[in-house]
């Protein structure tokens, strides 16, 4: 028995090591063949990271050939211009060590505004012939971005909904962290206005309001007295309808009489807190308003205050602005007779709606060269089809631009255009970053395009750290939009609600509408810098 047993000792022993060193012989050949697995793979992205090289350089080369070409008036692309971009392409690739063969390159025009670039290459393998795999394929691709036929259009908008309430004012809801562009929905692109007839300075009177309506209670063509003398109800003591504009309580008779000849120099807006001027200041009033009418500055702007406290004890809200045209009565008499009694004739609101004042109106210049800029009229119609990228930093272009912007969207909606441009675009999404403040005081509460006059000349720079932007947005994300008709608004009107409710205002010349369709990149999908 107990050499039986020895002997089955025996025989698990010898089976044990063999196995242990089948198991070697396998693993030995398992690591071997990850490690050829390994060398092969990183030789495979060596390769297409050369030939994504090349190709990028071919593309930008003949994308800058393709634009030059159209800078010269031609939208549409000639077979012998195609073949000259074509040419250019393939000298740069040749230059980057691939000739068009090897680099089995083509070449193609989709709707005469993107260019592609594609290659492909077979590359030799080595210790993956052990599993006869002789040689695997890379390829690499560059076309314009993003890769949508209708191409971006010299827009931007911020991350949330925008109403455009008045010729002047415009609101905005920022998204919150849950919040997107809703599929179907209407959104506005771009800013319009119609310009207000011109209302002449504003100058250091107030009225108050009478009634809540649209012209705070005056009747357009009635006289009104706009600063008494003696004072008289709704004024309280102290105070004749005089407003200390600036608020620095300094300057006295001298800067008043100056404001009335010449207007304020500085900006208020709706909403804001200002304090009364007090005294009858007879003779300042007299020699600014003679003034006024002998050089027929009759057209003016008066500020609706709340109301005025007692003396400079208590600060007036400024409500909205009405136009006023001088008369001339009520002014008579010098020194301690004078009479100083202001009237004059109102002539039709200005712009009383609640909202931010519109700097600029969504344009933007996406050359990002200030000296040399690019042409809005054909970057719309037929789309700006050179890369913009995340973090991007875009200029605004100032002024609203109405009448290339309507020929634009009519244009693209235009079923029978000769270049087959859709009615769907390519909008950049964008911020302001906390730099465009630091570099420009003026822009230190500065949130959407709409807040910027644009005074940076970047030289076609698009980084911060390449350039001290001061008056740029951020592009933070990219969405498709299509196009709408004025006639196919359904948010038109002044029924506002909170954040994405309600109507977006009424239509405004220059405006521009569109339905939302999807994220090309969502805000906060890609980390800065990516």
């Amino acid at each position: 028995m107990i050499k039986s047993d020895l002997s089955i000792n025996r025989s698990n022993r010898f089976n044990r090591t063999g196995g242990i060193l089948v198991i070697a012989a396998l693993a030995s050949v398992f690591f071997v063949g990850m490690a050829a697995m390994v060398t092969d793979v990183g030789y495979l992205y060596y390769n297409q990271a050369r030939l994504q090289t090349a190709t990028n350089a071919g593309w930008k080369a003949g994308y800058d050939k393709m634009l030059k070409i159209k800078s010269n008036g031609s939208p549409n692309l000639s077979e012998a211009q195609k073949a000259e971009i074509i040419s250019h392409v393939e000298e740069v690739i040749s230059a980057n060590g691939y000739t068009p063969e090897e680099a089995d390159l083509e070449i193609s025009f989709e709707n005469n505004n993107h260019l592609t670039v594609s290659s492909n290459k077979q590359v030799e393998m080595f210790f993956a012939k052990i599993w006869n795999i002789d040689s695997a394929n890379v390829n690499a691709q560059r076309v314009n971005h993003p890769e949508d036929a209708g191409g971006v259009v010299p827009l931007t908008i911020p991350n949330g909904p925008v109403k455009d309430v008045s010729p002047t004012k415009y609101r905005y809801d920022p998204f919150d962290e849950n919040e997107e562009f809703q599929s179907g929905r209407e959104y506005i692109l771009k800013l319009g206005e119609n310009p207000l007839q011109s209302s002449g300075d504003i100058v250091p009177w107030g009225v108050v309001k009478m009634a809540d309506n649209e012209h705070f209670g005056y009747t357009v063509g009635t006289e009104y007295i706009i600063k008494q003398s003696p004072a008289t109800d709704p004024l309280t003591p102290g105070n004749f309808g005089c407003l200390d504009l600036d608020g620095d309580h300094g300057g006295g008779a001298n800067d008043y009489e100056d404001r009335i000849k010449y207007g304020f120099e500085g900006t208020i807006n709706i909403g804001d807190l200002i304090y009364p001027e007090t005294g009858n200041m007879a003779g300042p009033t007299i020699d600014g308003v003679e003034y006024r009418m002998e050089n027929g500055l009759v057209d003016i702007r008066i500020p609706v205050v709340s109301g005025f406290g007692n003396g400079q004890s208590t600060q007036s809200e400024i409500l909205g602005f009405l136009n006023f045209r001088l008369t001339g009565s009520g002014i008579e008499g010098k020194g301690g007779k004078a009479k100083a009694t202001v009237r004059a004739i109102y002539t039709g609101l200005t712009d009383n709606e609640e909202g931010l004042t519109k700097k600029s109106f969504g344009r933007i210049d996406p050359d990002n060269d200030a000296t040399n800029p690019t042409s809005y009229l054909n970057n719309f119609k037929f789309g700006f089809n050179a890369p913009l990228d995340m973090d991007d930093m875009l200029l605004p272009e100032n002024g609203n631009a109405p009448v290339p912007t309507d020929e634009s969207v009519e244009y693209r909606l235009d079923p029978t255009n000769s270049t087959s441009t859709p009615r769907t675009v390519i909008i950049p999404i964008s911020d302001v970053p906390p730099e465009v403040g630091i570099n420009n005081a003026e822009n230190l509460h500065a949130t959407t395009i709409y807040d910027l006059d644009s005074t940076d000349s970047p030289d076609g720079v698009y980084k911060l750290n390449n350039y001290s932007f001061g008056s740029s947005v951020r592009i933070i994300g990219f969405a498709e939009f299509e196009l709408l008709d004025p006639s196919e608004y359904t948010r038109e009107g002044k029924n506002y609600d909170s954040g994405d409710n309600g109507d977006l205002g009424p239509y405004q010349p220059g405006q521009v509408r569109g339905k939302f369709i999807r994220y090309i990149i969502k805000p906060g999908e890609m980390p800065a810098d990516s």
